[in-house]
């Protein structure tokens, strides 16, 4: 099983967009998450996003990318700053396949942290804001690695 924590790409100022829908950057930038995911044959089962319109948006056009609109899903639970993962955990644990979270650095980061250490607190990995940046946790047994990091700035157009 592989859990996907995908960073969401830029978006717009609330000044530019009061909803902040992600910039035509952002719009690239998880096109470019989606196409790269794609080649790597990844096919989450579900794709969770939290309700903010950014975060919405990283989640459709990656969905759309991978052939996989319809698994696009807001999280039944909160998914911010300071929001506990726990709920997170046992949505990887029914799945039954592949997951994919487009969401918000903080959480992520400790969504990550908790897979592979136990400790949401103990930073495992950091997440570069507003860029889709994608992190990869694969379980090994009864163990959680990441196999593997990428930007969207890795890799040329």
């Amino acid at each position: 099983m592989k859990v996907y924590l995908v960073h969401h790409a830029h978006a717009l100022s609330e000044q530019q967009d009061p909803q902040r829908h992600i910039s035509p950057k952002g719009c690239e930038q998880a096109d470019r998450v989606g196409t790269r995911l794609r080649a790597l044959g990844v096919a989450p089962v579900r794709i969770l996003h939290s309700d903010k319109q950014w975060t919405i948006d990283t989640a459709q056009h990656v969905a759309a990318k991978l052939g996989a609109s319809d698994k696009a899903a807001m999280a039944a639970y909160p998914i911010g700053t300071g929001d506990s993962v726990e709920p997170f955990m046992k949505e990887i644990a029914s799945a039954g396949g592949d997951v994919m979270m487009c969401g918000h650095f903080d959480f992520l980061e400790r969504a990550a942290s908790r897979l592979v250490c136990g400790d949401a607190a103990r930073k495992v990995v950091e997440f570069k804001p507003g860029n889709g940046t994608t992190v990869c946790i694969e379980q090994q047994g009864e163990r959680w690695a990441i196999t593997y990091a990428w930007r969207t700035d890795h890799a040329p157009t």
